[in-house]
């Protein structure tokens, strides 16, 4: 009854989205029956010390995410929230480095750490950016949101990543639209379909503003793509419809690999 409830929110998110299709094997998906607990760091902006956001809003946030990776039962929930006083993260100018410095200072060992900041420097990265696999790094892993954009999909898509999912234009279209090459191309995954886009073109290139797809690139055989412009690991801003079967599966594995696990 679980999965038929989700498979049922999960078609009607997808409903206004072109060309879509989901088909969930939910039977053979393990069930981790898994709480991970999120450890939220917040830090001020440097004119008077607010934080601009509250802990009812990333509450809720997370607690709307948790549907999409029902499928595999895992949920996630704030177990702490942790302020600090180091305004100067609060807008971060060489993200690679002060990233570095963050975790260092603040990351909390077999935690999902994730940080809210105002800004961050990411010609490409629109909401946020994870560790890749960092379910496999007790100690260093992280996610970082901005404040402004922390929502249901951004919190899931940095989840997506943490536990090994690329984007689903890894490769900017090297992946063939037959899937004749999907585990070796892309993003790994077989069951999403080959995604042109290029991070930082326009999305008008790519589709319409009721979210058709009307790119006219092909692919290395001369066979026309057709992503799946609602799945979280895409960048589309379109409906929702959630992650592949594929992609669960595949999250399922990162953790249950993973050799240290997290409480």
């Amino acid at each position: 009854m679980r999965h038929l409830t989700l498979l049922a929110l999960l078609a009607g998110l997808c409903a206004p989205v072109l060309g879509q299709q989901y088909t969930f094997k939910h039977s053979s998906l393990p069930c981790l029956d898994k709480t991970f607990t999120i450890v939220a760091h917040v830090f001020p902006d440097s004119l008077n010390g607010a934080y601009h956001i509250s802990e009812a809003q990333v509450r809720q946030a997370v607690a709307s995410a948790n549907s999409f990776f029902a499928p595999i039962c895992a949920r996630f929930e704030i177990c702490e929230f942790r302020y600090h006083e180091n305004w100067q993260y609060d807008t971060l100018r060489s993200t690679a480095a002060q990233i570095a410095e963050i975790t260092t200072k603040y990351n909390v060992e077999r935690r999902i750490n994730m940080y809210l900041v105002d800004s961050f420097v990411n010609p490409y990265a629109r909401c946020g950016l994870a560790t890749l696999n960092g379910i496999n790094d007790p100690v260093s892993s992280y996610i970082l949101l901005r404040k402004s954009c922390l929502n249901a999909r951004a919190i899931a898509h940095e989840l997506g990543h943490f536990f090994n999912l690329k984007h689903t234009f890894e490769g900017n279209g090297a992946e063939l639209v037959d899937g004749s090459n999907c585990t070796v191309a892309g993003d790994g995954i077989c069951d999403t379909p080959a995604d042109p886009y290029v991070p930082g073109e326009p999305f008008e290139f790519y589709i319409t503003g009721q979210c058709r797809f009307i790119n006219g690139k092909r692919d290395a055989k001369g066979d026309y793509y057709n992503p799946d412009v609602g799945n979280i690991m895409s960048y589309y801003p379109c409906d929702t419809c959630g992650f592949t079967w594929g992609q669960l599966n595949a999250m399922a594995e990162a953790y249950l690999s993973s050799a240290i696990k997290f409480w």
